[in-house]
């Protein structure tokens, strides 16, 4: 595993510090630092008593000083070890043959630096060495035959306490009674690492189907919207001309046409460039458009926000455009009544008309008001209403939030 860049905020510890750190990295090096981690932390819990045991006022070992030079090498291999894991984020093979080699020198030395007693006494901290480093070859092993590195340090317990084994067992059942959690040790740690390893891989392969399913609604989003920006200018053009609404030999309906078609062109490359106006840019743009359909539209805007977020003024400029469409399409009347004004951090804009209206609880709306407007604004956090009423005109409101905060 390559070391990692000099930026990572995980460099130099084992991610504890930023829990953006590990949620970064990918899944089986999250669980092997947080292995690490408790590895790091199983060791400290040995290494502390060990260090008080040297300010103990009764004598515990028959040479102190080097107890103390031993115990001053185990804290330097240790600090160096997890420096090097950190840095690294896993144990390196190297790092696991010297500390195997030195939790062997740890097992002769300070056992013969205590005092004659049980092998397992608070001062013999190499027993506890033992432990760590059983887990430590646990965590490293990827497959069973590795655990044959436990043999070394087993044997060379059974030379450094060859003179207090046997009494109380037979030399070689209380061996093996000593060095049970040792190797039990190495066991538990090794199915802890599979588990989470395997927990942690299935956990991002559940995520990146998340994401997959995500990034194709997005895509249908997308689509959605580019097949509403066709319905409502393209396709307008085309049904005006077809129900003989526009003569298509008329200047004005080929200049019409030409915008149709460089406003498609501008969708082709709306992925990559964005929208780059605002709500009043994009008003503007569909009173030009409405023009084109024959349409005189009474435009006024007031007080409108400079920092409106593009996705909703766009929502707001082309869900207003499909309204006009509608008055030009349906009303019966060539003249409308577009407003917008933003009062108390409520961006309202309508489109009135006085034709012939309609019954809305008799005449359910055209695709073009379900989806083109109500559907637009709901999708940004907004809302529409359709007022109207046989003979009285037709009115559109869109709000943007649906209601004041």
């Amino acid at each position: 595993m390559q070391p990692p860049s000099p930026r990572d905020p995980g460099r130099g510890s084992l991610g504890w510090r930023d829990p953006l750190f590990l949620a970064s990295r990918p899944s089986i090096e999250r669980v092997r630092r947080f292995v690490a981690m408790l590895l790091l932390l199983q060791r400290l819990s040995y290494l502390l008593p060990a260090c008080a045991s040297l300010f103990a006022a009764e004598a515990l070992y028959a040479d102190r000083g080097r107890n103390a030079v031993l115990l001053a090498l185990g804290l330097t291999w240790n600090a160096v070890l997890f420096r090097w894991v950190a840095r690294r984020g896993w144990f390196a093979p190297l790092a696991v043959v010297i500390d195997v080699v030195a939790t062997c020198v740890f097992l002769v030395g300070v056992t013969g630096a205590c005092l004659p007693g049980p092998g397992t006494c608070v001062s013999n901290w190499s027993s506890h060495a033992l432990l760590a480093t059983g887990a430590l070859i646990g965590a490293v092993c990827a497959r069973p035959i590795q655990f044959a590195a436990l043999l070394p340090p087993v044997v060379v317990y059974a030379i450094a306490h060859a003179d207090d084994l046997g009494q109380r067992f037979p030399p070689a059942l209380e061996l093996a009674v000593r060095v049970n959690s040792y190797v039990w040790f190495a066991i538990i740690v090794f199915f802890i690492r599979r588990y989470l390893a395997a927990q942690a891989t299935r956990l991002d392969g559940l995520a990146e189907q998340r994401l997959a399913a995500e990034a194709e609604r997005v895509a249908e989003r997308a689509r959605l919207a580019h097949y509403r920006q066709l319905h409502d200018t393209v396709l307008t053009t085309l049904t005006a001309i077809a129900r003989g609404g526009l003569d298509h030999r008329t200047e004005e309906v080929r200049r019409r046409c030409a915008a149709d078609a460089a406003y498609v062109r501008t969708l082709i490359r709306q992925d990559a460039a964005g929208p780059a106006t605002g709500l009043g840019n994009g008003l503007a743009r569909a009173v030009a458009r409405a023009s084109g359909l024959g349409l005189c539209v009474r435009y006024a805007a007031e007080a409108l926000p400079a920092d409106l977020p593009a996705d909703v003024g766009e929502a707001m400029a082309e869900a207003g455009a499909e309204a006009l469409n509608n008055v030009a399409r349906h009303s019966g009347e060539r003249e409308a009544w577009l407003t917008a004004v933003a009062v108390d951090g409520v961006v309202t804009v309508r489109v009135v008309d006085r034709g012939a209206g309609f019954d809305p609880r008799r005449v359910e709306p055209g695709y073009g008001l379900r989806s083109s407007v109500i559907g637009r604004m709901r999708e940004v956090g907004g809302g529409a209403e359709v007022i109207t009423a046989p003979g009285e005109g037709v009115c559109v409101e869109l709000r943007w939030p649906d209601r004041p905060p």
